[in-house]
């Protein structure tokens, strides 16, 4: 069964890194190219981010016993496939757990100009997933 303090919870948390992230835009990408606190900081909440997206997409398959499960992105096609999110946000998130492998990795160099681009054009994927779900839940569970 789907919990709802535990869908508030990752729903707040996926909105307050959002926030987090928004917060951070405003510098030119050759000054954030150039300041590695800011870079961490960046990547340390996209990782967060993308990571209570993850939570919650297995937390709604887990209680809705959806399938298929297993690995992240696994976990974001199940409620993808069940129509709790869209094919487009499906997408872009399974996308999202790639790109937060290379961050929580460091496969190769993370490439700072490609971080500072999802920071400027990719939030809104974020605050969509959080508002698909928080839908789904509000017209499944209550």
């Amino acid at each position: 069964m789907v919990d709802e303090a535990i869908v508030a919870d990752k729903l707040r948390h996926v909105n307050e890194y959002t926030r987090d992230q928004e917060e951070m835009r405003g510098m030119s990408k050759a000054e954030y190219v150039e300041d590695v606190v800011i870079q961490r900081a960046v990547e340390r909440t996209l990782m967060n981010l993308i990571q209570t997206c993850i939570d919650l997409a297995q937390h709604v398959r887990a209680g809705e016993g959806l399938e298929p499960s297993g690995t992240a992105k696994q976990e974001i096609e199940a409620i993808g496939n069940a129509d709790v999110i869209s094919a487009e946000t499906q997408e872009r998130l399974e996308e999202a757990v790639g790109f937060r492998n290379v961050l929580a990795h460091r496969y190769g160099d993370v490439d700072h100009d490609v971080v500072y681009d999802v920071l400027h054009t990719d939030l809104h994927w974020f605050e969509r997933f959080q508002r698909e779900v928080a839908q789904w839940f509000q017209q499944h569970h209550q």
